[in-house]
């Protein structure tokens, strides 16, 4: 840790305070740390350059704006003093935390002060410090495994636990946990019942509601005091703030809570430090029959569920499309329109790009394909491909594949290995940080082995990620050409092609742009065959 003597500082205070940390009342809440932390400079003379808070914000979160403008500011050659309160002001993850006051501000030469940890980077008696970081990560982890568990039981209970209440409730204002009927929107909710159990689609309820000049549930809730929501005031007028979405009243449609029933338990954190939401499957979630009024009875809600999962777009014509959900354009990825088209007194079948239309940039191709020349090219391949399993060819190349199963064997030794020395690697650098926390190495040493072994881990990875593509390419090959072969297998004297055949055997066909020449229209058609994903 480097000692850095100068005559004038520029100080920079750096408050923080994370929801969690709110319970434990004034004495850490933004004001209090700048208080304290603006006395501390005046009794030391530290002239302070500016005030950084970040308020609202986990001490496991690095990208806070404030923080980030700070170290913006550091860079910029404007500050070499930064002063917090603790250390776990500073951060929470021991090893993000360490990295900044061991090396970072070392680097930067910028004295940090913990006033009440009594840590100095100027002075050498700061062997606590790892060990606080090391106390405060643990201390991040048992609280948010506290909350889990505390929201865990709050849900069994059938308390309303969500941040905000759905659209047509609102928090009973005696008892916060539960939830009330808000007979406007409420009166809305059960017309969007009413309109789906009588065959309206949502894209139609959605229109309506449009139409009738009904609020949508943000300005709502905006409109009614909700502050959370004020930005939405400020960002639509006119009939913007009558547009419904349809993605809106899909939710609403479907939201168990307008039943009486509680269902919580949703989504859940992965990860104590990324704060990451996962989707919790139907199954796991925790759901409380009877916790408040219902706005529509269960009968109705069901059979809403049951008509949304029916319903369907109605046909335009009676032709039987067999490649319906199969072409794809070549050139965008986008799926292909089937279309008939009259022209003089003549009707014909066609697929086309209609991605091309809205935006030629992505798709340059008006790729389009006769659906007659496309029924033909498709046939005479899998006739093709079928009389190769009567003649042994495929069955040629499934025992082709196999015989390279040795060199699969020498890849999946080489990753194992890798593998490995990953793991030591990962050992060794940890071990390599302690030993320089407890100064049993000097920063540069410290340094140079770092950067030695995360460029070995580097390579490694790298090589690791080389050697899964060639497996994934080779594994389960052989096994699946031999699946097609027995699927193709039943359609062996094949003279004409039904839906069912081509979903068995194809995954996707691919159109490209048809070409003219000599009197001739040329054009590339890609067929990828289920099982092996590729074309044969």
């Amino acid at each position: 840790m480097g000692i850095y003597q100068t005559s004038s500082y520029n100080a920079a205070i750096y408050c923080r305070l994370s929801k969690d940390d709110e319970q434990a009342g004034e004495s850490v809440s933004i004001q209090t740390q700048r208080m304290m932390l603006e006395k501390y400079c005046q009794d030391q003379g530290f002239p302070i350059y500016g005030v950084y808070a970040d308020d609202g914000y986990s001490g496991l979160n690095f990208d806070r704006p404030d923080f980030q403008r700070l170290l913006t500011d550091i860079d910029d050659g404007k500050i070499n003093l930064v002063i917090t309160k603790d250390l776990s002001r500073l951060g929470r993850d021991y090893i993000q935390t360490g990295y900044y006051t061991d090396i970072y501000f070392s680097r930067k030469k910028v004295r940090y002060i913990a006033v009440n940890d009594g840590v100095d980077t100027n002075k050498d008696d700061n062997d606590i410090a790892p060990f606080k970081n090391i106390l405060n990560d643990m201390y991040a982890k048992d609280l948010s495994r506290k909350v889990k568990s505390a929201k865990r039981q709050r849900a069994y209970s059938g308390y309303y636990i969500s941040a905000q209440p759905p659209y047509g409730y609102k928090v009973n204002p005696i008892n916060r946990n539960q939830l009330i009927v808000d007979d406007e929107p409420a009166a809305v909710v059960k017309d969007m019942f009413r309109l789906a159990l009588a065959g309206n689609s949502t894209i139609l309820i959605t229109k309506i509601l449009t139409e009738r000049k009904v609020l949508v549930p943000a300005l709502y809730k905006a409109q009614n005091g909700d502050t959370r929501f004020e930005r939405y005031n400020n960002g639509k007028d006119g009939d913007d703030i009558f547009r419904w979405c349809n993605v809106t009243v899909q939710q609403i449609l479907k939201n168990r809570v307008y039943t009486g029933d509680m269902e919580n338990h949703k989504f859940e954190v992965a990860n104590y430090k990324t704060k990451e939401r996962v989707k919790v499957p139907k199954d796991r979630r925790i759901i409380v029959e009877n916790t408040h009024e219902a706005i529509v009875s269960h009968e109705d809600f069901d059979r809403v569920q049951e008509l949304v999962r029916m319903r369907h777009k109605p046909k335009q014509h009676n032709f039987d499309n067999v490649f319906k959900s199969l072409v794809f354009c070549a050139d965008c990825g986008s799926r292909m329109t089937f279309e008939i088209k009259s022209r003089k007194y003549r009707k014909r079948e066609i697929l086309t790009c209609r991605y091309h239309f809205r935006y030629p940039e992505k798709c340059p191709h008006y790729n389009y394909i006769y659906y007659q020349n496309l029924y033909d090219t498709v046939l005479e391949c899998i006739q093709r491909v079928a009389q190769g399993i009567e003649s042994g060819d495929l069955i040629r190349r499934i025992r082709s594949q196999a015989m390279k199963q040795s060199k699969r064997d020498k890849l999946e030794a080489e990753r194992a290995k890798i593998q490995k020395r990953l793991g030591a690697l990962g050992k060794i650098t940890r071990k390599l940080y302690e030993d320089y926390a407890c100064d049993l190495l000097d920063t540069d040493s410290y340094h140079k082995m770092l950067n030695d072994y995360q460029q070995e881990q580097k390579q490694l990875t790298g090589r690791s990620g080389v050697i899964q593509n060639e497996l994934d390419k080779k594994d389960e090959y052989a096994e699946n050409l031999q699946k097609l072969s027995e699927v193709i297998g039943a359609y062996l004297d094949v003279e004409t092609l039904t839906a069912n055949m081509l979903n068995q055997l194809i995954e996707r066909i691919e159109i490209g742009h048809p070409v003219k020449a000599d009197g001739t229209t040329q054009q590339e058609i890609n067929i990828i065959y289920r099982f092996v994903g590729t074309t044969l």
